[in-house]
């Protein structure tokens, strides 16, 4: 299953791709193969570095790349280091849209339906938000987040799809109302190892202003909340809350980021994220090849 690393790697990753993904002509696997497959370690883990190789193609990778912790409960896909590139193929090459969704109904075939979901919802957050290709929006839509197979997994990205999408009245993917009126799956309480009443939200002169002028309230405890259901983290407050929750799982900033967006509204929450991660001393000790990065600043130079 897994090519030598002596094959280039677009070359190598197409092989792949063909192999996991063969046309109708090729003998389909029986239930007892897929059993066999599923439940086999070192299939797994071939199909692990097959499926890392893959994204590579696609300028993404699968955290747990490049010396990070593979053993993790939390799944994240971030960018790759040649994304700008293989972004711009995606763009010109649209069947590429295919592959990745033969990538992903293979991925709930033989039993890694885990790593499904977050790569949805990479590419939902750069169509969606970053408005990165273009070409890639009505698959996603159509075939990626149906290939999800664990249902409130794909409800989730459905509202998440929902919520971002420009313009409302072209989303044909759900009912509107009943998306409204949706609870994304709380995962945020039992990561904070304290509840959001332990803080005391005091927002700045210039924040009163700014939420005067925002459609939503104050609720318990003095907290904001919009009217799409996002509680508004003073900046003052925003980086100590961000701190402890990256203290209760060590994930990286796009990790953080997709916990902490649907439930708060953070002025600057990528910097924030990736300033914390990155001065992680625990996350620096396991990642030796990043290492924390120097808070901003002037820094005193000792001597060599």
């Amino acid at each position: 299953m897994i090519i030598s690393n002596a094959f280039p790697m677009n070359l190598s990753s197409q092989l792949l791709l063909h192999f996991l993904s063969p046309n109708f002509y090729s003998t389909p696997l029986n239930p007892q193969e897929t059993r066999l497959m599923i439940n086999t370690s070192e299939v797994q883990q071939r199909l692990h570095r097959a499926y890392k190789m893959m994204l590579k193609f696609f300028g993404v990778k699968l955290m747990g790349e490049y010396g990070e912790d593979t053993d993790t409960e939390v799944i994240e896909v971030e960018r790759a280091e040649n994304f700008a590139s293989r972004f711009e193929n995606l763009t010109t090459n649209p069947h590429n849209n295919l592959r990745i969704t033969r990538i992903l109904l293979n991925l709930g075939e033989l039993g890694a339906e885990e790593y499904q979901a977050p790569l949805v919802r990479f590419f939902l957050k750069e169509i969606l938000i970053k408005n990165k290709l273009p070409r890639m929006k009505k698959s996603v839509m159509n075939f990626f987040i149906p290939a999800v197979r664990d249902s409130q997994e794909r409800q989730d990205l459905l509202f998440f799809a929902w919520r971002y999408y420009f313009p409302k009245e072209e989303f044909i993917w759900g009912n509107h109302g009943e998306l409204a009126r949706y609870k994304v799956k709380p995962v945020l309480a039992a990561l904070l190892p304290a509840p959001l009443s332990e803080w005391t939200p005091v927002y700045s002169e210039k924040e009163k202003k700014w939420l005067s002028e925002e459609q939503g309230g104050y609720g318990e405890g003095g907290w904001f909340q919009l009217k799409n259901g996002q509680i508004v983290l003073p900046a003052t407050l925003a980086p100590e809350i961000v701190r402890m929750l990256h203290a209760s799982t060590h994930g990286g900033r796009e990790m953080m980021e997709q916990q902490l967006e649907p439930h708060f509204y953070v002025p600057g929450l990528s910097v924030i994220c990736k300033a914390i991660a990155q001065q992680c001393m625990t996350c620096a000790k396991n990642n030796p090849r990043t290492g924390p990065s120097q808070p901003p600043g002037k820094q005193p130079i000792g001597l060599s």
